[in-house]
């Protein structure tokens, strides 16, 4: 039997999965006019830079009372760049000035402690300090075909106790690995020190906020093709209004439906929202294009002590900026970032097509008359 047609042993790694009560379904209970601002997928430090810094601004202007964090918001693939080597013969970019700084930093853990703080001053307290109110992450679990925080636990632990039985087994080696009496965290807010940051609350992976007994922020679990499909599908089987990420889409979408009739016509309302990506599509490279649907947020408040709001998508504008708006007021970046063209082609002189310039045309001096 040929050798490419044999059987072959494969090992299936399991991804552990969970459900949201299992998570924690987390109420929560807001004032009139209280705000909130949803935002995902920003897989720091591969995060869109510009977009992040007018979605701070925004949040500086606004001041919402809850921002929430809903999965994809630290990406494991730098964390992962800090000491695997990996020979990518498609995606050639140039690494973050954060990861660069952190590969610096000395054994395995003081490099992922150096970009975990990193993480902690630049994204998690710039977002607290623009608001100066309640932030929470809600972590994600697994996707296969997306990063998220639960894989980047495991490849931390993973490696360190390769490295550290490494150590133990070539003691007199001049090569420091690792230090195996030096036990990285297990729990993400000890691991990015916010286990004591005030207004800064780390949720179970996957858990989900119910704002007002009336909807429900989370993570998704499934992708649809068309924008608005994924959370609709979540309100039929959870039988609730929804405001979900994991799909890469910016939709909103309201529905109406009868509750009952006796005496009267009485009516039930619905709404469904899907948060975009802030990441930068350049970095993130290993993402298809259909997980690059629509950058973007969501934004709403409470009135009548319902939750009112709508997912807020990112624009290009003719000049290559973008832009979004939000209450009226516009947020234009002041150059163009992530711009998808690269080069003008141009033919060499040698490989130049037949001259068609028209010629010049007839005049007394050179018609002979």
């Amino acid at each position: 039997m040929a050798k490419s047609t044999s059987f072959k042993r494969v090992v299936v790694k399991e991804d552990a999965k969970t459900n949201m009560r299992a998570a924690k379904i987390h109420p929560m209970r807001l004032a009139n006019g209280q705000k909130i601002v949803a935002l995902g997928h920003l897989y720091y430090p591969y995060h869109d830079r510009n977009l992040f810094e007018l979605v701070l601004q925004y949040l500086r202007d606004e001041k919402p009372d809850v921002v929430l964090l809903l999965g994809g918001i630290v990406s494991e693939d730098a964390f992962k760049s800090l000491w695997d080597v990996e020979d990518n013969y498609l995606h050639d970019h140039p690494e973050v000035p954060e990861v660069e700084a952190a590969k610096v930093a000395g054994g395995f853990e003081d490099r992922i402690r150096a970009l975990a703080d990193n993480c902690r001053e630049e994204l998690f307290l710039k977002i607290q300090a623009a608001t100066g109110k309640l932030v929470i992450w809600d972590p994600s679990w697994t996707h296969l075909s997306m990063p998220n925080e639960v894989r980047l636990v495991e490849w931390i632990q993973a490696t360190k106790r390769y490295l550290d039985g490494w150590m133990q087994n070539h003691p007199d080696s001049s090569d420091v690995l690792s230090d195996p009496s030096d036990q990285l965290p297990k729990k993400l807010d000890e691991l990015f020190g916010l286990q004591n940051t005030p207004n800064i609350k780390v949720l179970r992976y996957g858990a989900g906020v119910k704002v007002n007994n009336d909807v429900l922020f989370m993570i998704g679990d499934f992708r649809r093709r068309n924008a608005g499909d994924s959370s609709h599908v979540e309100w039929e089987q959870r039988g609730c209004s929804v405001v979900r990420s994991f799909d890469g889409k910016v939709a909103s979408w309201w529905k109406t439906t009868a509750d009952h009739t006796l005496p009267g016509l009485r009516l039930k309302y619905w709404q469904g929202h899907e948060v975009g990506y802030l990441w930068d599509p350049i970095h993130m490279a290993h993402l298809r294009d259909y997980d690059r649907r629509a950058p973007g947020f969501w934004a709403g408040r409470i009135v009548y002590n319902k939750v009112v709001g709508r997912a807020v998508p990112v624009r290009r504008g003719n000049d290559g900026r973008r832009s979004f708006v939000v209450n009226g007021k516009p947020y234009t970046e002041s150059e163009p970032g992530c711009t998808w063209c690269g080069e003008e082609l141009r033919l060499t002189a040698e490989t130049q097509g037949e001259d068609l310039t028209p010629p010049p045309a007839a005049t007394d001096e050179n018609s002979g008359s």
